[in-house]
């Protein structure tokens, strides 16, 4: 799909109004601050302390944006060596890095999320705590996930959840199967919360996509344009589920995974593509440590209020 295909309408009564608003405003303001544009105004309808929350954002993008590393990619360097670790380049201030040939491979954006509102984020997990409780009891037995070994054997709240309004299921692809909402989000599952997670966080993936828009625009406007899309597929499947949870969805992502109280081996997403962005946003109190990445060989300061963006590959 190419950019001048992006035509579609969101429908009037999709949360994606929201996340179209305040990606407009976010890059907007960008643009103001770093290449001195117009005066960013935002749309009325977007709620003040939305318009508070992308202001602080895009103060540590444009931190970031002044503060490039340049980097080479290891493909094969050894991702379990820990001792290896201890000599990589730390980073612990407002970043993006680069390679050789200038392509971003990760932004790093520490503060960009306030403690007052990461606070709110985590309290919202406490409606999810019935499935992230069962999803300790599904065995994987190749998988890490929900190893659980893993979680914080003394946390209160833990497990892993995956969300999504559209997903192909494992080992149902195209072009014999169609992409289905994952299980938690089906009518059927209402009561587990999920559903009600998704519509209660709706502000919080608007300000994570309106970040992508500044970072990544095509890609911001290419998902976009997927979810809408996944409208008129609902409707000539007759697909109550779908067209039941896209209006509540605000992310540009088709998915969101959750993982709470969890450590996270090395590993490498294979199905991640250049240039892709993954998110990463990490919430709540613990002790300092590094997110590590072996194929960049960089450390990155494990903070809450932390914010990585970064291809696939480069985990």
């Amino acid at each position: 799909m190419h950019p001048e295909e992006y035509t579609s309408t969101i429908p009037r009564d999709w949360r994606m109004n929201l996340t179209s608003q305040v990606a407009e405003y976010m890059q907007n303001r960008f643009r103001e601050e770093i290449f001195k544009g117009p005066r960013a105004l935002p749309n009325t309808s977007i709620p003040v302390p939305l318009l508070c929350r992308a202001d602080r954002v895009i103060a540590v993008i444009v931190q970031a944006y002044q503060h490039p590393v340049i980097v080479n990619t290891v493909r094969h360097g050894k991702t379990l060596d820990t001792v290896a670790s201890l000599h990589y380049q730390e980073i612990n201030i407002p970043t993006v890095v680069l390679n050789a040939n200038g392509n971003v491979r990760l932004w790093y954006l520490p503060g960009a999320i306030s403690h007052a509102y990461q606070k709110d984020i985590w309290n919202s997990l406490h409606s999810l705590r019935r499935p992230l409780t069962e999803s300790l009891n599904r065995y994987c037995p190749r998988g890490w996930r929900n190893d659980r070994e893993l979680f914080h054997q003394a946390a209160d709240l833990k497990g892993s959840l995956d969300l999504s309004p559209a997903w192909y299921q494992q080992g149902h692809g195209p072009p014999n199967f169609h992409p289905e909402v994952s299980k938690l989000l089906k009518s059927r599952n209402a009561h587990m919360g999920a559903r009600g997670w998704v519509n209660d966080m709706s502000e919080f993936h608007s300000l994570l996509s309106g970040t992508l828009s500044v970072i990544h625009p095509r890609m911001y406007e290419a998902g976009r344009e997927v979810l809408i899309r996944l409208n008129d597929l609902a409707n000539r499947r007759d697909d109550a589920d779908m067209r039941s949870i896209l209006p509540i969805w605000s992310s540009v992502y088709n998915s969101v995974s959750i993982m709470v109280n969890r450590a996270t081996p090395y590993h490498i997403d294979i199905n991640g593509r250049e240039p892709w962005l993954d998110m990463l946003v990490t919430v709540g109190e613990y002790q300092p440590l590094d997110f590590v990445i072996p194929t960049l060989e960089l450390r990155l300061r494990y903070m809450p209020e932390r914010t990585s963006v970064g291809w696939d590959d480069a985990n």
